[in-house]
């Protein structure tokens, strides 16, 4: 049948929907995988071939949480105060080329990920890493400098996929050599040697990739004997392909949402909440608007957004209202905050109380006039610049002067990162344990290596991310998380707005599949488990 399916793809784009074949799927993104190498590999789709042909470490769930069954570690013990992780490892695991999978291999993996001249190596959480080593065949330990909740969401689970030792470690570790070979080696980049359910059956760069079942997979085989994934220039493409019944599954953008029901054939749709925010990143340190630090001018301008609008009318209800740092679908999320409606009186309310009054058609303190420029990527995307004009306007109903600046998305990634801007509007994606040190913690200014390009500073704030991050237990972590978010909902580090949710046309008789926050390609996870129902 790979036979079969290969010339299908390969001559007229995908199979034809009548074939309906139950132990094949086909689906489709807008760029193919750039590396078989985790450490290389920087697109979504390469991240989320990756998640299926090698086994994680710790596997995360559509809770966010660990999910032990599909970990490459069974169990993770924590001890010495939350700074020792003793990690227990499969005893049958095994490589696709037939060598087993061991703890030399976990060793080798976190240590060569530290290298700092990877294209992607390990994110910052593993600078509190003191040691790891190999206690025997199949356990290894990892002892931290000092307590980090986060750590094994946000580093163990989100970074760590396994690599051959036995392939790729043939220069000295955290060599430059090192990082040359594993960002330029063609051969592993491309054909790699995996560990997970599915196995590259075969890959023609932007065009088709197909996996299959990897018979050496440690854990229940995949349902589906394979499934291809199929490069289409465009989003609307993706939609047009499902309508002629070319792809089974694929993502719907918000713009398309209204009309997803218009396609032919038996699908269903589905959307869920994915973890990424949208907000209003103020720079504090532009003189021009020294009134964002005044708390109640936030917080009249998030009583002055008509985000349900945004949601609604703008994201076809492809998002959530987001109260604070962290979205309210997230098991971390702390129902205490500061809810803001859509309330423009209350916003004139506040703003009087801040002194700024109307003069015309727009507050005044003084001589200031209440302005700030809002910078956006809405060059180019159509969603940002819809919403940027909905906050112009919301804005100048309450007597601010909000003046766009549209650019082209790379443009405006610059700026954001050379903190020139009044006023952007960002996305953020975020880790599964929530963690804003690196965004808002007032050490983490860009000149200081961190993202905190708005250069917010709050003493207050400072010491509950801090403490979030470095308790001596979950508990205390959690506790100091549920302080910030009802700190940081008041004092607002930024405006927010809402977190995305994604959407899907699958089969009606799709099942198994993961309503998964964390998903890279915009995609249901779970390949392992999908499965097509005869009965629907």
């Amino acid at each position: 049948m790979t036979l079969v399916l290969t010339l299908v793809l390969a001559g007229c784009g995908a199979r034809a929907a009548e074939t309906h074949d139950s132990n094949i799927i086909v689906t489709s993104w807008i760029a193919g995988p750039d590396s078989f190498n985790p450490l290389v590999a920087v697109g979504s789709a390469a991240r989320m071939i990756n998640d299926e042909i090698y086994s994680p470490l710790i596997a995360l769930g559509p809770d966010l949480l660990p999910r032990w069954s599909t970990s490459l570690a069974y169990k993770v013990d924590v001890t010495d105060g939350g700074k020792r992780y003793v990690m227990h490892l499969r005893r049958n695991a095994r490589w696709s080329d037939g060598a087993p999978l061991t703890a030399t291999d976990v060793v080798f993996s976190i240590q060569l990920g530290n290298n700092p001249g990877l294209t992607n190596g390990n994110s910052s959480d593993f600078a509190l890493m003191k040691s790891v080593r190999a206690i025997d065949r199949y356990t290894v330990e990892l002892i931290l400098s000092r307590p980090s909740p986060p750590f094994l969401e946000n580093a163990l689970a989100s970074d760590t996929l396994p690599l051959p030792e036995h392939i790729l470690n043939k220069y000295p570790p955290m060599s430059e050599a090192e990082a040359k070979f594993v960002n330029t080696d063609a051969t592993f980049n491309q054909k790699p040697v995996t560990s997970g359910p599915w196995r590259i059956v075969r890959n023609i760069p932007d065009s088709y990739i197909i996996l299959g079942r990897n018979t050496r997979y440690w854990g229940p085989q995949p349902r589906l004997r394979e499934i291809a994934f199929r490069v289409y220039p465009q989003q609307d493409s993706l939609y047009a392909a499902v309508d002629a019944g070319e792809v089974d599954v694929t993502d719907i953008p918000p713009n398309l949402w209204r009309v997803h029901d218009r396609l032919r054939g038996n699908h269903k749709f589905i959307n869920w909440p994915w973890n990424v925010t949208f907000l209003l990143l103020p720079n504090y340190h532009d003189p021009a608007i020294a009134w964002m630090h005044d708390p109640r001018v936030k917080q009249a301008m998030m009583y002055a957004i008509n985000r349900r609008f945004i949601i609604d009318g703008i994201m076809s209800g492809q998002a959530n209202l987001l109260d604070g740092p962290v979205p309210r679908f997230s098991p971390y999320y702390n129902h205490n905050v500061r809810k803001y409606a859509y309330d423009p009186a209350r916003a004139r309310a506040l703003l009087d109380a801040a002194g700024w009054h109307m003069r015309g058609a727009f507050r005044m303190k003084g001589s200031d006039t209440l302005r700030v420029t809002l910078k956006t990527g809405g060059a180019t995307d159509a969603v940002a610049s819809n919403i940027a004009e909905l906050i112009q306007a919301n804005f100048k109903a309450v007597g601010i002067d909000c003046i766009l600046e549209n650019e082209e998305i790379q443009t405006f990634f610059e700026d954001l990162h050379g903190s020139r801007f009044q006023l952007a509007l960002r996305g953020v994606i975020l880790p599964p344990h929530p963690d804003d040190y690196k965004y808002y913690d007032s050490s983490q200014t860009r000149p200081k290596g961190g993202a905190n390009y708005g250069f917010y500073s709050n003493p207050r704030i400072d010491r509950e991310i801090e403490a979030a991050r470095t308790a001596s237990s979950a508990a205390a972590g959690r506790a100091a998380l549920d302080r910030y978010q009802e700190l940081a909902s008041v004092d607002l580090p930024v405006i927010y707005l809402y977190s995305n949710r994604l959407g899907a046309v699958v089969p009606a008789n799709l099942q198994g599949y993961d309503l998964d926050p964390l998903a890279p390609a915009a995609l249901p996870m779970g390949l392992q488990f999908w499965t097509l129902s005869p009965n629907k």
